[in-house]
């Protein structure tokens, strides 16, 4: 964003600063509004990255354990893998899709953290809302259930609900988003995260102190451009188009996605294709065992996904 540039370039007249400047509290604030919550219920991270990994610290100090999906954005069980902290990982369902009835059933006494990322990464699908819903309340009585909605902007479906809702009713849950995706902020490192008065005064003393004003600025810019960030969506719509034609006319297999990539069958291992597509000048997706035939492709603009289709071309 224009708006999200000009605001960095001011915030170096802060960049000096620690804690002393308002930015992060004017970004809760704005959040906090935006999301029709109380700041009280707003916690910002170093990247939402950071506080999954914090809530994973919180809750696994005492030998608390995690429970999350097979296949999912890894970050959170590698780093509960770090702090000697069990980790179940529950398989996914026949169509690679996070299977609610297998985590409620892997659910204990021990079990401290639940992890879901709605849409899921890397496949991008998402979960049915009503029985996601559901899950919540049943499971938020036992233990902390942690929703990733990290590409909640990308969601076209209209029955996608989010698990705010929930919040707002004082429900055990953690929803964290991002600065990363569509805003285009992700080597600044802004992130947040809304939950109970509650769990917000408990998460907070495991965060940052310390953000990055720059990306706080732009931020707080980027939010409010809503011209920004229904360009940055249908930018990645028209990608996606690109690639799923391509996909289509090959006959390859791939997910139907609510985020900014595709998971697609290659039929190869994985650590094959990748060096393969490096030599041709693409870059895609790294390992996401036990699915290692699959690639996941992050979408860039049309002319990169040009490049993408001349490269696989290439190997076909």
């Amino acid at each position: 964003s224009q708006i999200a540039r000009k605001a960095m370039r001011k915030a170096f007249s802060e960049s000096n600063l620690y804690s002393m400047t308002p930015a992060k509290a004017e970004f809760k604030a704005l959040i906090a509004k935006l999301n029709g919550v109380k700041p009280s219920q707003v916690v910002i991270g170093f990247g939402s990255t950071e506080i999954l990994k914090k809530a994973a610290l919180m809750n696994g100090i005492d030998g608390g354990e995690l429970v999350s999906p097979t296949l999912t954005f890894e970050e959170i069980n590698h780093y509960a893998d770090t702090l000697n902290m069990p980790v179940k990982r529950v398989p996914m369902d026949n169509e690679i899709g996070i299977d609610l009835n297998k985590i409620s059933d892997s659910i204990s006494k021990k079990t401290k953290l639940v992890y879901l990322c709605n849409p899921n990464n890397p496949t991008g699908k998402i979960m049915d809302s009503g029985a996601l819903e559901s899950f919540c309340k049943n499971m938020s009585k036992r233990t902390v259930v942690f929703i990733d909605e990290a590409y909640l902007e990308y969601v076209s479906d209209p029955d996608y609900r989010s698990m705010l809702g929930l919040v707002k009713k004082g429900i055990n849950v953690i929803v964290s988003r991002t600065a990363s995706k569509v805003h285009g902020l992700a080597g600044l490192r802004v992130g947040y995260a809304i939950t109970t008065p509650e769990l917000a005064k408990k998460l907070e003393p495991y965060l940052t102190d310390y953000l990055n004003i720059v990306g706080l600025r732009a931020a707080i810019a980027s939010y409010q451009d809503q011209e920004f960030q229904n360009y940055s969506i249908k930018m990645n719509d028209r990608a996606k188009r690109i690639v799923t034609n391509f996909l289509d006319e090959k006959g390859i297999q791939y997910l139907d996605s609510q985020s900014n990539f595709i998971f697609f069958h290659i039929g190869r291992p994985i650590t094959e294709f990748q060096p393969a597509m490096e030599k041709n000048g693409v870059i895609v997706g790294r390992p996401f065992p036990p699915y290692t035939d699959w690639c996941r492709l992050s979408m860039a603009t049309p002319d990169e996904m040009g490049r993408f289709i001349e490269g696989f071309n290439a190997l076909l």
